[in-house]
């Protein structure tokens, strides 16, 4: 049984020094590297506090979109995977990245970053 209730259709934190462990443990974090002349995105579940990753509890998939259109998308197994993926891109600066992530129990948990 979920340890708390799923909190909206789309949870997008966006004050995590304002947030709880629970948040925290849910949020994906997103992070940027350039490469020569791509991007490569990284997000990663669990950053702030671990989150789970049993056959009861972890994230099914991760999926990045920019400008709201769907770029990536990443099924997870549990145990087997550790919920930490990556895509490089050629995006123009100033694209809206965001990252979501499905938890199995707690549903959808989004962040953004521009680029």
């Amino acid at each position: 049984m979920s340890d708390a209730p799923i909190l909206a259709p789309m949870n997008l934190v966006t004050d995590l020094d304002a947030a709880g462990d629970f948040e925290k443990k849910h949020t994906p974090h997103i992070g940027l590297e350039t490469i020569e002349s791509k991007t490569r995105i990284w997000v990663k579940t669990g950053h702030h506090v671990p989150h789970p990753n049993t056959p009861d509890h972890y994230f099914q998939w991760i999926e990045v979109l920019a400008d709201g259109n769907a770029i990536a998308r990443f099924d997870l197994s549990p145990v087997a995977t550790e919920p930490h993926v990556c895509v490089h891109v050629d995006l123009p600066s100033g694209t809206v990245v965001r990252a979501v992530a499905y938890c199995n129990l707690h549903g959808l948990w989004a962040a953004e970053l521009t680029l």
